[in-house]
């Protein structure tokens, strides 16, 4: 059982390495690549991804648009269900005097919805589409999105951390669903 000091001693820790990474925000560079990484999760490139596939003639196409369409569908639901549990205060609410970048989009900060959304995404197109070598690329875009969220000062990295596990998790569970992943 996890004991009051030690969630608190754990706060503490993401507090410190939250005010270590934002420190790269003063530079107009990173803060400019961190709005552009961060938006490409906003969720509105996602419907491209299946239609992209289709387009280049992808014979997983309509997979993948099952896959993600199950996948998010419950990562909206855990998403929503975990930020209103465990209502974790964003950064500018849990530091006097910090402001961030930009303005989040809702209330709470745990876990990252970006970083989930990305992850899944990363995940279910790397295991339905091994062949084609990208995983390293989708897996580091994923990385600097959950990165990106803590620069711009609106998430500490644990929520972004449970944000990766939450997403790479859920695109197993909806691999597993639509009968695309076979153990």
């Amino acid at each position: 059982m996890t004991t009051p000091k030690a969630l608190q001693t754990l706060h503490l820790l993401d507090v410190a390495t939250f005010l270590r990474i934002v420190q790269w925000n003063t530079r107009k560079g990173i803060r400019r690549f961190a709005r552009l990484v961060s938006c490409s999760a906003d969720g509105w490139l996602y419907p491209a991804v299946p239609a992209l596939a289709a387009l280049f003639s992808i014979p997983l196409a309509v997979q993948l648009l099952i896959v993600l369409t199950v996948g998010f569908t419950i990562e909206r639901v855990s998403y929503y269900v975990l930020k209103n549990s465990f209502r974790r205060n964003r950064p500018p609410r849990a530091i006097p005097g910090y402001q961030s970048v930009i303005t989040a989009s809702d209330e709470f900060s745990f876990p990252s919805g970006h970083t989930s959304g990305a992850f899944l995404v990363a995940t279910a197109l790397t295991i339905l589409l091994p062949p084609v070598g990208i995983a390293g690329y989708l897996y580091g875009w994923a990385a600097l999105v959950a990165l990106s969220r803590v620069i711009l000062g609106v998430h500490f990295p644990l929520d972004t951390l449970a944000g990766a596990l939450l997403g790479g998790s859920l695109a197993w569970v909806a691999l597993q669903l639509t009968g695309s992943l076979l153990l």
